[in-house]
């Protein structure tokens, strides 16, 4: 188990009062004493349960799709080439004002592919990828291809096709949804704004 080591400064002043007597103005020779000791203190990190946090998103999300209203519907015909090229639209659900989902679908006879990306806290905590994203919302994990589960900013589990659990989630396709992501947002806040 790491742990980190923290060091820190405890200053200690000693000061003489008396009850009776009034207080003389402190020189050099009638000022507190300075004492400084070093305590060095273990701190350990936070182990993360990803099976807990895996199951708390998969909670989360049922909860999300159980109460999702309409969705604010953005083309992309005017959105740079990047995003025009692969998507047709993306879809934004809001709950008490706040983004909690985001899906981007494909143009029809192209593609079946979608991507949702669901908020919690307004961090992402899951990445969905399903190679035929049509039909209805709220599937299972087993129905879905792939998974990414991300925890305070970082990802902590994938799973992929039939459900594999993979713990080594690949450092850029993490990264990857997360800049799809925030770009998304970016979108939709401009749309907002208009």
């Amino acid at each position: 188990m790491n742990t980190l080591k923290l060091t820190f400064a405890v200053v200690l002043f000693a000061a003489v009062f008396s009850c009776n007597q009034p207080v003389e103005k402190a020189t050099e020779e009638t000022a507190p004493a300075v004492v400084e000791e070093v305590i060095e203190v273990e701190v350990e990190e936070e182990v993360i349960d990803a099976d807990s946090i895996v199951t708390a998103i998969d909670e989360a999300r049922a909860e999300i799709e159980a109460n999702l209203g309409e969705p604010v519907a953005v083309a992309t015909k005017e959105l740079k080439e990047k995003i025009k090229q692969k998507w047709e639209k993306i879809h934004f659900y809001l709950m008490d004002g706040q983004v909690i989902r985001v899906k981007t679908y494909p143009y029809e006879n192209i593609s079946a592919r979608t991507e949702e990306f669901y908020l919690m806290n307004g961090e992402l905590a899951l990445a969905v990828i399903e190679d035929n994203g049509a039909g209805e919302r709220g599937k299972t994990a087993e129905q879905i291809d792939k998974l990414y589960y991300f925890y305070n900013g970082e990802a902590v589990k994938e799973m992929g096709a039939e459900n594999e659990k993979e713990y080594s989630v690949k450092d850029g396709d993490a990264e990857e949804l997360m800049a799809e992501l925030k770009e998304y947002l970016d979108i939709y806040a401009a749309q907002s704004a208009e």
